[in-house]
């Protein structure tokens, strides 16, 4: 929810959005256990 929020604020001052190499593999990173967790969750019916 940050992350969009510090996206939005970018966006508005017109500047272009760049991710590195670092940034994308720190943002995997932080998303993917999040996504299996949540999956993991609904499959087994507790979400």
């Amino acid at each position: 929810m940050d992350t969009a929020a510090v996206i939005a604020v970018l966006k508005t001052d017109a500047q272009e959005i760049r991710f590195g190499k670092i940034g994308l593999i720190v943002a995997i990173s932080i998303i993917s256990p999040i996504i299996i967790t949540l999956s993991y969750a609904a499959f087994q019916g507790t979400f």
